[in-house]
């Protein structure tokens, strides 16, 4: 995900300590809620250990902000989570092998042409190649990387739509109730769903567990935000669009809010794809609109900057609309407040009900790697209770 936090890597350290190596754990059935990054990573790890797992998902696909387009190019898409935001050898540490690559191939995302937009002109600022590269994958996604190497152990537990509204006590562990009026028992549950959906009140919590603490949550922003791909004929377009003034720029402004990007940049493709990537800690009104409405104030926007060739060479364009996914809401945390809030306010409940998650990824908050270190560190947890 693209941050102002990515932004401020560039000029201080940024290091994420690599969980430890998850041991034994004295469970026999655990329920994780949600089949993110968080919920999935947890999964394979408690699965790794022998205990005995249900991944209740609301929705009918897993992943939830992993998510991949297939077919718009001849190379897949991230249409959630996109960056590695870190060295690739976080990839091995979500599953607790080490700094091991895997053997997946990542790409240097060093742009080398910068524009900003401001005022009716189109300025440079290329200074900004000597600063700012990340890394993505090549050839394959978040998605590709759960799908390969975390999926395929817990492709028997995972049951979609299937959406929790209750959990409470049942003897010594939990009882999870869903939408549908089913009721499973557990020695230990962990919710990974978005904050969005802790604050909104989307499970409810019985049987004298206090919940309480979860409603300063509402004093964390999580953005609203949608991520749109459009494929041209031809390239018109710098690797790097933003819009604000110079200053915005180089103090990093603009890099938390809205940002057009080549998304073709070092990948195996001849296609002209430009993404664009919104988000806000408040209402962000454009997602509000449709996708079709939405596409064309897009391809307004651009034309008023680079003139009667973005429609003429337009060929397709695809929305993922997070901020309208129903179990979603939104994009992902965007709070000033220090980790340790964050950790006391989803603190463990009663020590059956526990929490993982993007916003308490600490240093790497708001990043996938972030959400599953945290899930690693919530399983540990669990184990101890």
């Amino acid at each position: 995900m693209f941050t102002r936090r990515t932004f401020g890597k560039l000029f201080s350290g940024f290091a994420v300590a690599s969980p430890a190596i998850v041991r034994a754990l004295p469970l026999r059935k655990v329920i994780v809620v949600g089949a993110g990054a968080a919920g999935l990573t947890a999964a394979y790890h408690l699965k790794k250990q022998g205990v005995d797992v249900r991944v209740l998902e609301a929705s009918n696909l897993w992943g939830g902000r992993v998510k991949r387009l297939f077919g718009f190019s001849n190379v897949p898409l991230d249409l959630g989570a996109e960056w590695i935001h870190d060295d690739p050898t976080v990839l091995g540490h979500i599953l607790s092998k080490g700094d091991n690559d895997l053997g997946v191939e990542t790409i240097p995302y060093d742009p080398q042409t910068f524009r900003f937009w401001h005022d009716g002109a189109l300025n440079k600022a290329d200074m900004l190649r000597h600063a700012y590269e990340e890394l993505k994958f090549r050839d394959t996604t978040w998605f590709g990387f759960f799908e390969r190497f975390v999926f395929p152990d817990i492709l028997g537990d995972i049951q979609l739509g299937a959406e929790v509204t209750a959990i409470g006590r049942a003897s010594d562990g939990v009882s999870v109730r869903t939408r549908d009026g089913s009721v499973l028992e557990a020695d230990r549950v962990l919710i990974t769903v978005p904050i969005s959906m802790l604050r909104n009140g989307a499970i409810a919590f019985h049987d004298r567990l206090d919940a309480s603490r979860l409603d300063d949550l509402a004093n964390i922003p999580f953005g609203g935000g949608f991520k749109v791909f459009l494929k041209f004929k031809e390239r018109f377009y710098p690797d790097i669009l933003l819009e604000g003034s110079r200053w915005q720029v180089l103090n990093g402004e603009t890099w938390d809010s809205k940002i057009y990007y080549d998304a073709a940049l070092r990948k195996p493709t001849e296609d002209n794809l430009l993404g664009l990537f919104t988000v806000a800690a408040g209402d962000l009104a454009p997602a509000r609109l449709s996708d079709e409405a939405m596409v064309q104030s897009i391809l307004e926007e651009l034309s008023g900057i680079f003139g009667g060739v973005v429609r003429q060479s337009l060929e397709r364009a695809v929305v993922q609309n997070w901020s309208q996914e129903p179990f979603i809401q939104g994009s992902y945390s965007m709070s000033d407040e220090s980790d340790q809030t964050h950790r006391d306010i989803l603190a463990p409940i009663d020590g059956r009900v526990f929490f993982a998650g993007e916003i308490l990824g600490g240093d790497a908050r708001a990043t996938v790697h972030g959400a599953a270190f945290w899930a690693i560190d919530a399983v540990e947890a669990m184990k101890a209770a």
